[in-house]
């Protein structure tokens, strides 16, 4: 038999598929269109933005990651950080092009979930051909319809796991069933996407492991020329190692720098008790994320309501997906679709387990990741009816001679049309429902729109924008040029977003910030601890909290709805 050699592309493992190249960059182009489009929109808008609570940590993190200082991932409010700085590093070129105060946070927010998903188009055309990559297309946008566009560009961390989500799972698929070097990638993807928001690594880490098991399990049985390792590292294989180890490089060097380090932060709290939601609410926010093909979402939920019509119909669909992708793979011996079956079923089932051991009260924003679980069965189907007909040698190659093309096949002609057609009108659909939100979220200071309220808030956000505002300048007004340090002290909990986008807006000036009490150093990180010598001390507390407004002894100089900012200079 003739050796294969290692320099073909990458996730080569498979025999090359028949089919035309066209097809396959149309669908490419079919999923490229809407973050293309929300990016030229972004950067041809761009303006002054002003952020305030997670996301203005978020750029902060972004800002540090600029200058290689950030070795921890988002905070979380369980008292640690999430296991990995690699979303900060990730948004950090996009801020910086745009910086001192543009919309960086937003158009890396599109990038990441758009390359996301034009990877796997990318991926799926490559293993299995265009004719089924033309169905992922339509089917992405149609899922991106369904999520909604809003928060496909929001620079959230639980929402910016969800699409990379779908490529984690059709790279595990693709590991599986031969593409040794797409397995490697999905234990990158994996990796951001535990290092990005916890609540994925139950799923991700079961993968992963059975990902590795399986693969070992092949090469000891010498199944799979690739898997047992007899045609040398590939490029995607280089690679992906690379990445991989320079994806938790961070971590390790967080465990040396931190005492107590995050690792160790992490232990204390899961081998802690901790109260978990109840059961019901747990389910049924793992039910909504399922259903969010084809029943959609509202941007900025905690929770949302589902008929039990929607739920019955939902695992309905699910079931009668999950039969047709599992039969007609079996037929047509494509194991590609019989593997995406099977993270679709491992999604929901180990995804639903973990979230009955989140901590506190259970939000939708924490299960949205799970919407892959549709989209998995959708592709699997797809993967199914019109991938060419696989017969496995022992080799793990597929035969030439069972290799049919079913595109050329004259009836095939209409179905190519078709699905070219769908693909356009989904296409230019979601390009039209991102372009139909109006603005990006920016503002100049002193008026203008205010970027939408966090998760927890979604009630009452107009108004909330606009004390954000008046807080933020009433701060600037009384910082001068030649101020350099700042100190925040938060006087009530509940105010921390207000500080958050101070912080930032001063932190874009070259004003460097504190925020005290010390336990305000898990948001806002080691370098902004309190203790060190300030030109302008400020006080953020409730108006309802006399006391300790009048214990931070200074000027009032804005009192908007309940919060009362006041300040002190160290001399004259």
């Amino acid at each position: 038999m003739r050796s294969r050699r290692s320099s073909e592309p990458a996730f080569a493992d498979a025999e090359p598929r028949a089919g035309p190249r066209w097809l396959g960059w149309f669908a490419v182009a079919a999923v490229a269109a809407l973050p293309v489009a929300e990016a030229v929109r972004i950067v041809v808008q761009r303006s002054h933005v002003v952020l305030y609570g997670d996301q203005a940590l978020l750029e902060l993190g972004a800002r540090r990651a600029i200058h290689f200082d950030q070795l921890v991932g988002p905070y979380s409010r369980e008292g640690f950080h999430h296991p990995g700085p690699v979303l900060f590093y990730l948004l950090a070129p996009f801020v910086r092009i745009l910086e001192p105060s543009g919309p960086g946070l937003y158009l890396g927010a599109i990038a990441v979930s758009g390359a996301a998903l034009i990877a796997t188009v990318a991926v799926l055309w490559r293993r299995v051909g265009p004719m089924a990559a033309l169905w992922a297309a339509v089917a992405i946008d149609i899922y991106c319809l369904c999520l909604r566009v809003g928060t496909l560009r929001e620079p959230w961390n639980p929402y910016l796991v969800v699409t990379p989500m779908v490529l984690f799972v059709v790279l595990w698929a693709a590991g599986l069933t031969g593409s040794s070097g797409a397995g490697v990638w999905a234990v990158v993807i994996g990796s951001y996407e535990v290092q990005t928001h916890i609540a994925t690594a139950g799923f991700v880490v079961g993968m992963s492991a059975i990902l590795v098991v399986w693969v070992a399990l092949s090469a000891w049985r010498g199944r799979r020329v690739r898997a047992a390792g007899r045609d040398g590292w590939g490029p995607a294989r280089i690679t992906g190692t690379a990445a991989l180890v320079l994806i938790w490089l961070a971590p390790v060097i967080e465990l040396w720098r931190d005492q107590p380090n995050n690792l160790r932060l992490l232990w204390d709290f899961f081998t802690s008790s901790h109260s978990t939601p109840p059961l019901g609410q747990a389910l049924n926010a793992a039910a909504t994320a399922l259903t969010v093909m084809p029943f959609g979402q509202q941007d900025y939920v905690q929770t949302l309501s589902r008929t039990g019509i929607q739920l019955g119909l939902g695992a309905a669909l699910g079931v009668v997906g999950l039969v047709i992708a599992v039969m007609v793979g079996r037929r047509r011996r494509q194991p590609m679709s019989l593997a995406l079956a099977a993270a679709s079923v491992l999604g929901a089932v180990l995804g639903a387990v973990s979230l009955t051991r989140a901590a506190g009260p259970m939000y939708l924003y924490l299960a949205l990741w799970l919407a892959f679980v549709p989209l998995a069965l959708l592709l699997a189907i797809g993967v199914a009816l019109l991938a060419p007909t696989g017969n496995r040698r022992r080799s793990g190659r597929t035969a030439p001679s069972q290799r049919a093309a079913p595109w050329r096949a004259g009836a095939f002609r209409p179905v190519i049309a078709v699905w070219v057609v769908a693909a356009v009108l989904v296409a230019a659909l979601t390009v039209g429902s991102d372009l139909s939100m109006g603005p990006v979220k920016t503002t100049t200071i002193g008026g203008g729109p205010w970027p939408q309220g966090t998760a927890a808030n979604p009630d009452g956000r107009t108004q909330s924008r606009q004390d954000a505002i008046a807080l933020t300048n009433a701060a600037e007004r009384v910082v001068r040029p030649t101020d350099r340090w700042v100190g925040f002290t938060v006087g009530t909990p509940g105010l921390w977003p207000y500080v958050a986008g101070m912080v930032l807006e001063l932190d874009e000036r070259g004003v460097q910030s504190t925020v005290g009490p010390p336990s305000w150093e898990l948001y806002f990180g080691h370098e902004r601890a309190p203790g060190r010598p300030v030109d302008v001390a400020f006080d953020l507390s409730a108006s309802s909290d006399a006391a300790t407004t009048n214990a931070a002894a200074g000027t009032v100089i804005a009192e908007v709805h309940g919060a009362v900012l006041t300040y002190r200079r160290a001399s004259g």
